[in-house]
Formats: C-alpha cells, structure tokens, sequence
C-alpha cells in the first residue's frame, strides 16, 4: 500500500508543487492552494480459503483553494485521469475564511 500511497503523491505533488500533505495540515497559509490526502479505509474485496486475497483501499484527497480555482481543478483532474486513476468528486464547500474545499475520492485495489 505504501507503493501505492507514494505513486499517488508523485501525481498530486506534479498539481501543486510543495503543497501536497498526508493527513492533516498543521500550519496553515491563508493565502496558499493545497492539497491533503489520507487513507479514509482499507477492506477485502476478494476471499480465497477464508483469507483476503485483494483489498480495496479508499484514499479522500481534499482540494483547497483560496477562492474558487476552476483551472486547478481541471488540471487535478486531468492529472489523475492521466495516470489511471479513477476518481468522484464528492463535494465541495466553502469554508469559514472563504477558501474552497473540494472532496475527491479515488479507490485503489491492492493484492
């Protein structure tokens, strides 16, 4: 999985050079686009003789904008397309400070 995890960083740190992080931000710049992935949950999808023979891993990666940046999203989303990742848009919000946070989601099979 931790392939797996580094192959999708290699494509989202190509989006947005430096502002790509695993988890939670800790110090956050106001003024400054980024993106936050994390691993939300890791089931079988495939039994063999009672033991899991493939997993199905769903990564939420969290877009934040300044204000809405349609040009970002549109090369976040050819990125991942590019690299054969299959992806749904969850939601997007506006948040107190009127930054934009749009939720994608990506499911990664792991044998």
């Amino acid at each position: 999985m931790q392939e797996k995890l580094e192959d999708l960083y290699q494509v989202l740190e190509s989006v947005l050079p430096g502002q790509v992080f695993y988890g939670t931000k800790s110090s956050i710049n106001q003024s400054a686009d980024y993106i936050i992935y994390q691993e939300i949950s890791n089931r079988g999808k495939t039994y063999a003789d009672d033991k899991v023979q493939a997993r199905e891993a769903t990564i939420q990666i969290n877009v934040v904008t300044e204000k809405k940046n349609l040009k970002l999203e549109e090369r976040f989303e050819l990125y991942l397309g590019l690299s054969n990742y299959e992806f749904q848009m969850l939601s997007e919000f506006v948040n107190e400070d009127g930054s934009t946070n749009r939720v994608y989601e990506i499911k990664l099979e792991v044998f």
